[in-house]
């Protein structure tokens, strides 16, 4: 694996090793259930077919993970990063010793891939993959992009799953078994594909604005202050969960003030999450809130803060403690306005 200046460094064909992924299963004949009334997507309407953007919440809403959620086989399955895939996995089995699932850290399962789609479509990747699932099947997530639904097209096979990631930089994620891992890793091996560690990924997802708890951001953000209704990752209109009347009330109230967004600093600079965040307002500064992830290439170092969500790409900010580094927000790549609700008209 090498390391990149920045994100434009970067070639049109690539791998990421995701080697912060987490993955969390669940099955047995009340996975689906019990997973209902978990996380903040419609279980029950997770096709074969299809992956989701999923918050996963305590009883007050606040947010414990955020990832993806899909099926493989008999099995449900979260993908999150591993400081907060732990806090999940906890607290799924301090609740579902009541239900019948196995919930299991699935991690030593599945070897995890991020792939670039301009990479999908070179010959090479694009054999290795039919051979692990059908070409027609590679052939489909190729084509597909996030519908109105926030469905995001997957495949799957016995060797794992693959499912479109809906970033800035397009592409896969590959969750593989030891045989599906062989052949990635021998088109890598073979210098057929540029390879790169976790933390080309994390950048990309900042640049998305995908954002992650970690740390002592664990439980400390309503899924709204993090944006993950933008992600579709919030079905509003679906049953009881843990957190739903915060998550609910956040929505229906306009209770919500802040949101996360993007910045990018040029080289590599030392930042770390939880570190504030100042915002210049006239001649004087006042910390507006904390970072929640960072991404540190060789000569670009990219992060996510968690802000008033009024804030613009003209509002000047600073670190506050190297105040010499001064910043502009990026543009959001989606909107974070919420349309009006028919659940709202019900309840008059």
């Amino acid at each position: 694996m090498t390391s990149i200046a920045s994100l434009q460094s970067l070639p049109s064909e690539f791998v990421v090793k995701l080697s912060n992924a987490m993955i969390i299963s669940l099955e047995g004949e009340q996975a689906d259930s019990y997973l209902q009334g978990q996380i903040t997507v419609n279980i029950n309407k997770l096709t074969e077919n299809t992956a989701r953007h999923f918050a996963h919440c305590d009883n007050k809403g606040k947010t414990w993970s955020t990832g993806y959620v899909t099926r493989h086989q008999n099995k449900l399955l979260l993908v999150t990063n591993e400081d907060a895939g732990s806090h999940s996995l906890a607290q799924l089995n301090k609740y579902g010793v009541f239900s019948k699932v196995d919930i299991l850290d699935d991690t030593q399962t599945y070897s995890a891939y991020f792939i670039s789609l301009d990479a999908v479509k070179t010959n090479e990747v694009k054999a290795a993959l039919s051979q692990l699932f059908s070409e027609n099947e590679v052939e489909r997530i190729l084509e597909s992009d996030t519908p109105d639904n926030g469905s995001l097209e997957k495949v799957e096979s016995e060797h794992g799953v693959a499912y479109f990631a809906n970033t800035s930089c397009k592409g896969i994620i590959v969750l593989l078994d030891d045989n599906g891992a062989k052949q990635i890793n021998s088109l890598i091996e073979a210098q057929t594909l540029s390879c790169y560690p976790q933390t080309v990924f994390d950048a990309i997802q900042i640049q998305s604005v995908h954002a992650l708890v970690q740390g002592d951001a664990v439980a400390e953000y309503v899924p709204q202050m993090i944006n993950v209704q933008a992600l579709n990752g919030i079905d509003f209109d679906k049953g009881c969960y843990m957190g739903q009347e915060v998550v609910a009330r956040t929505r229906f109230l306009g209770k919500n003030k802040r949101a996360a967004y993007s910045f990018k600093l040029e080289g590599n600079v030392d930042i770390k999450p939880g570190d504030a965040l100042e915002k210049q307002l006239g001649e004087n500064w006042r910390i507006v809130g904390k970072i929640l992830n960072v991404a540190s290439l060789d000569n670009e170092t990219w992060f996510i803060a968690v802000l008033n969500n009024d804030t613009t790409s003209e509002d000047l900010h600073r670190l506050a403690d190297n105040n010499a580094i001064t910043c502009y927000p990026n543009t959001l790549p989606y909107s974070i306005e919420q349309k009006a609700s028919n659940i709202v008209k019900k309840r008059r």
